[in-house]
């Protein structure tokens, strides 16, 4: 299992060191994974100072139901 997570710990860096900043859909649709497993991974390298995440935001639907309550 480690050299499964060594190959996409490496796939993940090199494609956000090419790219900069992007989101985990970009991230996922580059890598050919789905957007669940990238944000799983993406948790890990945080988690291990590899990776920082900055940005979170609701999404227009999530507004508009905050707006309705």
């Amino acid at each position: 299992m480690d050299s499964w997570w060594d190959g996409m710990d490496a796939e993940i860096l090199e494609v956000l060191a090419a790219a900069g900043p992007t989101d985990p859909a970009d991230l996922a649709r580059v890598l050919g994974m789905s957007t669940a497993a990238v944000c799983s991974c993406l948790a890990m390298l945080s988690a291990e100072g590899k990776v920082r995440i900055r940005s979170v935001e609701a999404t227009p639907v999530a507004r508009l139901l905050t707006r309705a309550a």
